[in-house]
This record gives structure tokens, C-alpha cells and sequence, in this order.
């Protein structure tokens, strides 16, 4: 299933290991959230189909960004341009 919305989780998390100067594992990131690790390896692997508000929340919340800074829309016109 190709679905149009990227998520951003990979980028974010990196961003904080970078800012943080550590390692930070999906465990962690689970336990700080409530978020399962099953969750959180869709969410870093990109391969999410389902984008559960209170999985949302607890992102942007954990990562301190707004729902766009998570979330990006790419029309299907740029996705059909990027794979040729």
C-alpha cells in the first residue's frame, strides 16, 4: 500500500540523539510515551497505515513539534515523479 503521508518520526528521533548527545532507543521512546515498540518501529521504518490521534499526540508532545513538523502530505504527482 503506497500511502501519500510520510512520517517524520526517523529524522525526529535523530534530531534529539544528535541534540542530546546519546543514544535513545526505541525502548525508551516507548516507555516515555506509552507507545508500543511494535508502534514505534512502523513509525521508524515508515510504514505506518494507521495514524492513530493519540499516537499523534504523543509524538509531537515527546519530540516538543507541531503535527507538521511529524506528518508530511506528498501528492501522488511528486510520489510518480520521485520513482522514475
Amino acid at each position: 500500500m503506497n500511502v501519500p503521508i510520510d512520517n517524520k518520526f526517523g529524522e525526529l528521533l535523530a534530531q534529539k540523539r544528535a541534540r542530546e548527545k546519546r543514544t535513545i532507543s526505541l525502548l525508551e521512546v516507548s516507555k516515555e510515551t506509552g507507545i508500543s515498540r511494535p508502534s514505534l518501529t512502523a513509525w521508524a521504518n515508515n510504514t505506518v497505515t494507521r495514524f492513530d490521534l493519540p499516537v499523534i499526540e504523543a509524538l509531537c508532545k515527546y519530540f516538543g513539534v507541531n503535527l507538521s513538523d511529524l506528518l508530511e502530505y506528498t501528492p501522488d504527482e511528486q510520489q510518480k515523479a520521485s520513482r522514475k
